[in-house]
């Protein structure tokens, strides 16, 4: 789906030069945005499903600590703030471009990613540095891209893009960092995906369980992971408990989390997973999750 996704960002631009796809109207954007991937406008007026209410979520719901909380790295003053401050991941460093003497004092292992989209980051798990001009490259493009005119994902509009380098993690039991996505609906968790082989999109798997760690048939982003048994994790009541203090009363944040050695790591805060373009199966799914979702009254 995210090729898709590509795919449908490059035919815009071929339609539209930069200047002027930035200048389409939010509104008539994410009709058209959506109505690609569902084969249909989305109703903004009355929307059901989850992911019409995220297209709507988008348009109206505009709080300025959402920002904050989407920055990958100023989110740490909100979980700091929270009293959570002890699951933040390591931060080696924060950088408004990166550079060559950055990774002198790095460790061997670790993870550099943008702050301010997604999937824009680098896992180093060993002290090569051959390829540190093409990591250099990589991360200063990022920083060159504006995240919110691929989706109109609001949150994203202010942030400032930074490069930020954080320690890498992995659970020894699985020999993978298996992330716990917590979706929170006014601060209560109600289903949480565990995603797997997350660094590798060829096997990447979802797993959905309730609150009390019972499996539920639901297939995410057409990745069936069924078939897998994991076992509850032993810190499971803390993280639920931490998702909803994080989640606030936001009418919905996806919370992402990690068990590393029994222990809860923060990852990020998400208000509109895969903006919204990514269905559930089965077909009901979307309403499930959508009846979860309840909306404010448009201000």
């Amino acid at each position: 789906m995210n090729e898709v996704r590509r795919i449908f960002i490059k035919n815009i631009y071929k339609m539209f030069p930069d200047r002027i796809f930035r200048l389409i109207p939010d509104r008539l954007f994410i009709k058209l945005f959506y109505c690609y991937f569902h084969g249909k406008f989305p109703d903004l007026k009355n929307p059901r499903t989850f992911d019409e209410k995220l297209q709507w979520y988008k348009l109206n719901y505009k709080k300025p600590e959402m920002t904050m909380m989407t920055d990958k790295f100023e989110v740490r003053k909100y979980v700091t703030g929270k009293g959570l401050g002890h699951i933040l991941n390591d931060l080696y460093f924060v950088k408004d471009k990166l550079e060559e003497k950055d990774f002198i004092n790095l460790p061997e292992s670790y993870v550099i990613k943008a702050n301010h989209g997604c999937r824009m980051n680098i896992i180093k798990k060993s002290g090569d540095l051959s390829d540190i001009q093409e990591m250099i490259q990589a991360a200063n493009r990022w920083l060159k891209q504006k995240h919110f005119y691929y989706g109109r994902e609001w949150a994203y509009k202010n942030i400032k893009p930074r490069i930020i380098a954080e320690k890498y993690l992995i659970n020894n039991k699985y020999g993978q960092l298996i992330d716990y996505k917590f979706f929170c609906y006014n601060g209560k968790p109600e289903v949480v995906f565990a995603c797997l082989d997350r660094y590798s999109y060829e096997e990447l798997k979802y797993i959905a369980y309730d609150m009390d760690w019972k499996k539920l048939n639901i297939i995410y982003k057409g990745r069936p992971g069924i078939e897998i048994e994991l076992n509850e994790p032993t810190n499971f009541k803390e993280m639920k408990e931490t998702a909803g203090i994080l989640s606030g009363d936001y009418p919905f944040v996806r919370v992402d989390l990690y068990s590393v050695e029994n222990k809860t790591v923060f990852g990020e805060l998400t208000f509109y997973p895969d903006s919204g373009i990514i269905p559930f199966t089965p077909d009901k799914c979307k309403y499930l999750f959508g009846d979860f979702f309840k909306l404010p009254d448009k201000k």
